[in-house]
């Protein structure tokens, strides 16, 4: 039931026609470059940071048929030691360096364009929650596709909690309750997503540009 868009990921799934979240693409077969070119997805924005590239590069990278843009957020890169510390950890990546370049380069995007990081999970999903609320996506829509990513990345994530068994499991896993919290701390601080990307310096015109591409 839960199968990722791509075969050789776990976690790729469709924000709108011309947007589409992900977990990392350290593979790419021919069969996933066809259909990502032939729906227009030819760019990719990498959140990874250096480490984690290093550890597995991206498929990516190099290829000439795509566009790579590596934008490393180390906020979001390990789980906070507590279910309370989710939701802060998502503020601190929404207020992170390179936050600002990944919306502009989805904006900047020719056509359509994939982003991700390891698992796709918590810098994808504070990414991909913005651009739900900045679509009029309301709070159930945007953390039912928040806690989606437990099923796809089900197996990931027991091998992780069997390697690591100090972890927590809450807080590994996709928890509603942290993207609720988010959301109400987001807004408490940005108001609304149009208020926050101005912040972070995009035009109203790549504002407008970032709705057209959610309703595709």
């Amino acid at each position: 039931m839960y199968k990722s868009l791509l075969e050789t990921t776990n976690n790729t799934r469709a924000l709108s026609g011309k947007i589409w979240r992900t977990d990392a693409v350290n593979e790419l077969s021919a069969a996933d470059k066809l259909m990502l070119m032939e729906k227009g997805l030819t760019e990719f924005i990498d959140m990874r940071t250096d480490d984690e590239v290093k550890k597995r590069p991206c498929a990516m990278e190099g290829e000439s048929d795509f566009t790579y843009h590596h934008l490393p957020i180390s906020e979001g890169a390990a789980p906070p030691s507590t279910l309370e510390g989710v939701p802060l950890s998502y503020m601190r990546i929404a207020q992170a360096k390179n936050i600002a370049a990944v919306f502009h380069a989805i904006a900047d995007a020719s056509d359509g364009v994939l982003f991700g990081c390891t698992a796709g999970k918590d810098r994808t999903g504070v990414v991909s929650a913005v651009l739900q609320l900045l679509r009029g996506d309301d709070d159930v829509t945007i953390i039912n596709g928040y806690v989606i990513s437990r099923e796809y990345n089900k197996k990931r994530l027991e091998e992780y909690l069997a390697s690591h068994p100090e972890a927590d499991r809450e807080v590994v896993l996709a928890n509603e309750k942290s993207m609720e919290k988010f959301l109400g701390l987001f807004r408490e601080k940005f108001g609304t997503a149009e208020n926050y990307l101005h912040t972070l310096g995009l035009s109203e015109q790549e504002i407008q540009i970032l709705r057209d591409k959610m309703t595709v």
